[in-house]
């Protein structure tokens, strides 16, 4: 994913990201759907996020709400399996991954991030087949 999971951080980037929607909507020129055009900025965003935070320490305290959420997922092994071959992915397949998982087309990906809806379906297989070998190599 593109934060640690942390509420507190997961707030910040949805901020942000609302944040950078709002002043970009002036310049929004409508050669997309609305919704591309957020998810396209959305990912921008995250993604940028992403690499600042992995040069920063990270440490973060953690207090009895993070810790009973923390708890709450392991509970749930299958979905925290799925994060932690999620998280092996590299940020553009973990893009594809959760635009595909939201239910956006193949063509619409495209549109976000600029590559031909053949290349998002084979992205995705191939997406597919690694979590599989993944998940098979940890077992």
């Amino acid at each position: 994913m593109f934060t640690d999971r942390c509420p507190e951080n997961v707030k910040d980037l949805y901020q942000d990201i609302v944040c950078a929607l709002w002043e970009s909507w002036p310049r929004f020129r409508h050669e997309s759907k609305e919704n591309t055009w957020v998810y396209r900025i959305a990912l921008n965003i995250a993604v940028s996020k992403s690499r600042h935070h992995s040069l920063s320490p990270m440490f973060s305290p953690l207090d009895d709400k993070t810790y009973n959420n923390l708890a709450e997922e392991s509970q749930n092994h299958l979905v925290e399996r799925l994060y932690e071959l999620i998280d092996l992915l590299s940020p553009n397949e973990k893009a594809i991954l959760f635009l595909y998982l939201d239910g956006i087309t193949a063509r619409e990906i495209g549109a976000t991030l600029k590559i031909s809806e053949a290349a998002v379906n084979h992205r995705i297989a191939r997406i597919k087949d690694k979590l599989k070998a993944l998940n098979i190599s940890f077992l």
